[in-house]
């Protein structure tokens, strides 16, 4: 059951009317506000798994890239707008902003990431260049896609971070399982 709260501001007019006494009918009057806040949410993200082996390295066109495709909601304005950061807690080297954790061999394995905001997922609205605070304005219209009036976008996804491994960091890698944990942050701009 949903509460709702009213609150007086010193300055405010009470515009609330009284009706008069009568036989039949009486009617008074009132106004209502209601103030929606601002908000943003991200739901529906994917794990991302991927083997690099030969075959891989040979057929991938410089880089092996795994794609998490998720809804971002946000009513700030009419483009759905907002801020996104996407953090690890293990930073890379050699100009990449992440790594990944080796299991056995206590190495890093250096990856990138680039965020879409659009459902084709063919224009990336960002490519982070460091670990944390590299907060990105975005907008879920972009592409002509509406904007997301629903928590889980009604099922569908408008937004994507792709996660990438150049052969180059791939091939000067042990062979070992890395992994990270990436946060993706949605906030108010």
């Amino acid at each position: 059951m949903a509460v709702a709260t009213a609150a007086l501001t010193a300055g405010m007019a009470n515009a609330a009317t009284d009706g008069a006494l009568d036989g039949a009918a009486s009617s008074g009057t009132l106004d209502v506000n209601v103030t929606v806040a601002p908000m943003v949410k991200i739901s529906g993200l994917d794990d991302i798994t991927l083997n690099i082996d030969a075959a891989t390295i040979n057929s991938n066109f410089g880089s092996t890239r795994g794609l998490s495709q998720f809804c971002v909601f946000s009513n700030v304005d009419a483009l759905g707008s907002y801020n996104v950061d996407v953090t690890s807690p293990v930073f890379g080297a050699n100009g990449n902003p992440f790594a990944l954790a080796g299991a056995t061999s206590g190495t890093n394995l250096n990856v990138f990431a680039s965020y879409y905001d659009n459902a084709a997922h063919n224009s990336v609205a960002a490519t982070f260049q460091q670990n944390g605070g590299a907060l990105d304005a975005m907008e879920n219209t972009r592409g002509g896609q509406a904007r997301a009036t629903t928590l889980d976008c009604n099922g569908s996804d408008n937004s994507s971070l792709q996660v990438g491994v150049r052969n180059s960091e791939a091939l000067a890698a042990l062979a070992d399982t890395y992994s990270s944990t990436l946060t993706v942050t949605v906030s108010v701009p």
